[in-house]
């Protein structure tokens, strides 16, 4: 448990900081979208260390909710989905699909909805690891 709360949830509320942040300065400065495409796989690996935490725990015997945890831990994994969801809007996206009104987006139009669903998850996932945190600690 010592690990969990010392390493594991500063690291992962850390990621969560470096990717609201690219997200912001991303949403001012579009040029600045690399810095979200190289947050992202950081929040992906971040992420999947806190899942695999958090799952050892309930394994070694930490008597916390288990539904509630496992529910806040796929909701933690859904979230990653939305990262990149600019994708779907690049020319090749919208050439791959038969639809004629699928919108696509100009590069900087792009940056700005990466950059938004940046920010909309790290936020999300911050606070998931807040809930995780509170329901681990109490059955601790």
């Amino acid at each position: 448990m010592g690990v969990y709360t010392a390493v594991i949830v500063p690291l992962v509320l850390v990621v969560c900081a470096a990717l609201a942040l690219a997200g912001i300065v991303t949403l001012i400065w579009p040029n600045a979208h690399r810095a979200v495409l190289l947050a992202i796989p950081a929040t992906y690996a971040a992420t999947v260390i806190h899942l695999i935490a958090v799952v050892v725990l309930l394994l070694t015997g930490v008597d916390a909710g288990l539904v509630l945890t496992l529910g806040y831990l796929m909701a933690s994994l859904a979230l990653l989905a939305l990262l990149g969801i600019g994708r779907l809007g690049t020319p090749e996206a919208a050439a791959a699909d038969p639809d004629p009104t699928r919108p696509v987006l100009a590069p900087d139009q792009i940056a700005r909805v990466d950059a938004a669903s940046a920010v909309i998850v790290a936020i999300a996932l911050a606070v998931v690891v807040w809930r995780v945190i509170i329901i681990v600690e109490g059955g601790a």
